[in-house]
């Protein structure tokens, strides 16, 4: 027997290659061994074995890829299977599966899910060959644009532990007719987790699994001409590996107070994985005064850190890597005392005016830009007493000297960073200003008694009195240093008496009044119309004095005048005044310091007061 013409054509069909033989020219001879041979083929796949294919597409005779489909075998009678297969469509909506029993499988199921969510379930029934074939189709789903066909997506993988690295370069755009070629203009890349969707146009991404268990990945590709395509594929994680051979490490510099740490020596750990690890964490423990603990968290490689005061402290690091991995390291930092710096500068200028003296010490300097004058302590060299020493920071100062004479002025600062400096400078005293005013009053405790008392005279602060000279007006005088006296006058009569005061500070005044010794019974009486001074406002004066007269009739003409106390006449002014009170402006701007007397006279009547020009 003999075969005049004989060939095999394989057909790819997904993923299933069949064998189809064609006979031709076949002589009737060969007949017989044709139905043997068909036979055999038959025999090849048992009732325990099933292959299952078929397709799915929706209404518009779309192909549709990715779509999972469920192929389950409940048959369990006389030693059959319970079989529960899931497998997703390839890009040309083309599925494929194998089942195989111990038993008969008898019983199928293949589902789909529909666009609505609700499941479509086909009950194919079993062939002599084996084979099943069992196809759905499905609604088409409005969101979704009609692909245009000749888009492909592809995913290659590999998978170390949790590390998955995948590849799309396998996916390809392909064209349209009549037009240029197309191309692939993003990948969006869902990795089965709860982590972000990659978008973009990433060819070969990596992605960590955090959790063990099945995953289903899916790849969709757009190209430029609108095309889209979607792939999926389902792999297991199992539990990660958690590596431990990562190494914190950090080094320090530390200047003065300040401490600089690095820790670009700290290494992730080393794996064969094909995606390496990194480090994404670090944190630090800066032990400071017990119990005071600063943390910094995030992934500072460098940080600083500033210590209160001086001191070994223990510094931790703590890494954390992309694989888990966790690792620690801890050193010692001395903080020493910063040296206290020695360049301030105290200095100060002055400005002397008799006794009074204007200091500044603005050109004092500190010990650099950062640093400042905290305290400035002044000894203006009349004494060492601390009640003689101006503490504080006053700048500029002013400070009034009582004598004569040189004196050592002092100026001690002292800054923030600790830093002392002394200045001291002499400065001589010519004239100082004097400030004192003599007064007393008269007490008559007899026809020719009086008592006197200069307890109200005024010298300025830090002055005293230390001689009292007294004339009486009859010739004598007294000197000394007594407050009060008392004293009898040889006759009746109106006597001046004056007193001349002299300080410590060489400061020099004079007053007189008129004391009037007289027997009651010899006084004429004094006329229904008088004149009398009621105040002198201010007194002592400066420029300008206001002297308050009363005057006990209307119009009264009277004179002004004002007398030195040796009876010198400085000025003279006429007024008429009025019934009751009159208030008269006296100038005294011509006057030298000193004591004076205002008086006024008139027909009816005169008085006098002292008043003192300083």
């Amino acid at each position: 027997m003999s075969i005049n013409s004989f060939y095999t054509q394989k057909k790819v069909i997904g993923e299933l290659h069949v064998t189809k033989i064609n006979y031709t020219h076949m002589k009737k001879n060969f007949r017989f061994l044709f139905v043997l041979f068909l036979l055999s083929f038959q025999t090849m796949v048992s009732a325990n074995t099933i292959i299952i294919k078929g397709t799915v597409k929706d209404s518009s005779n779309h192909y549709l890829a990715n779509r999972l489909v469920k192929i389950y075998s409940t048959d369990s009678i006389n030693g059959g299977c319970n079989i529960a297969h899931n497998v997703l469509t390839n890009p040309n909506g083309f599925y494929i599966d194998t089942l195989k029993c111990n038993g008969d499988i008898k019983k199928l199921y293949v589902i789909v899910e529909n666009c609505n969510g609700k499941n479509i379930t086909n009950n194919p029934a079993l062939t002599t060959t084996g084979i099943v074939e069992s196809n759905f189709i499905i609604c088409s789903n409005p969101n979704i644009p009609s692909p245009i066909p000749g888009c492909k997506a592809v995913i290659a993988y590999t998978l170390i532990d949790s590390i998955a690295k995948f590849n799309s370069k396998e996916s390809y755009a392909g064209s349209v007719p009549g037009s240029l070629p197309d191309s692939i203009i993003s990948r969006s890349w869902d990795f089965g987790d709860s982590s972000t969707i990659l978008t973009g146009n990433r060819i070969d991404p990596s992605h960590i699994y955090k959790y063990p268990g099945q995953h289903i990945v899916t790849l969709t590709i757009k190209t430029k001409s609108g095309c889209e395509s979607s792939y999926q594929l389902i792999f297991e994680i199992n539990l990660p590996v958690i590596p431990t051979n990562c190494k914190a490490f950090f080094t320090s510099i530390v200047k003065d107070s300040i401490a600089q740490f690095n820790s670009e020596g700290s290494l992730a750990s080393v794996s064969t994985s094909i995606v390496k690890d990194s480090i994404i964490s670090r944190t630090w423990y800066f032990m400071n005064t017990y119990p005071t603990i600063s943390t910094l968290t995030g992934n500072k490689i460098d940080p600083t850190f500033i210590y209160s005061k001086p001191g070994t402290y223990r510094v931790y690091l703590l890494i954390k890597t992309k694989f888990g991995c966790e690792s620690k390291y801890t050193d010692s930092v001395i903080i020493k005392a910063a040296p206290i710096p020695t360049s301030c500068k105290a200095h100060f200028t002055k400005t002397i005016t008799d006794g009074i003296v204007k200091f500044n010490s603005s050109d004092a300097l500190a010990a650099g830009v950062k640093d400042s004058i905290v305290s400035r302590y002044w000894i203006f060299g009349e004494t060492t007493n601390i009640t003689g020493i101006l503490q504080g920071n006053i700048i500029d100062p002013s400070h009034t000297y009582t004598k004569p004479g040189k004196y050592i002025v002092l100026l001690y600062i002292k800054t923030k960073a600790g830093c002392e400096s002394k200045f001291a400078d002499t400065i001589t005293i010519s004239n100082v200003v004097c400030k004192a005013i003599a007064a007393f009053s008269i007490e008559k405790i007899g026809l020719k008694k009086v008592i006197f008392n200069s307890d109200s005279s005024y010298v300025q602060k830090g002055d005293s009195i230390i001689q009292r000279t007294w004339k009486f007006g009859d010739n004598t005088y007294l000197e000394g240093n007594i407050i009060k006296l008392e004293r009898a006058f040889p006759t009746q009569g109106i006597y001046t008496a004056c007193l001349q005061i002299r300080t410590q500070n060489g400061c020099v005044a004079d007053t007189c009044k008129e004391v009037v010794i007289q027997d009651t019974a010899n006084i004429r009486p004094i006329s229904v119309d008088f004149i009398k001074i009621l105040a002198i406002n201010p007194n002592p004066v400066i420029t300008d004095m206001r002297a308050t007269i009363y005057c006990s009739s209307k119009d009264i003409e009277c004179e002004i005048d004002v007398y030195d106390i040796y009876g010198g006449l400085k000025s003279s002014i006429k007024k008429q005044l009025a019934k009751g009170n009159n208030i008269v402006e006296v100038q005294t701007a011509n006057l030298y310091h000193g004591p004076y007397f205002l008086r006024v006279i008139s027909k009816s009547g005169k008085d006098a007061r002292i008043f003192y020009k300083l």
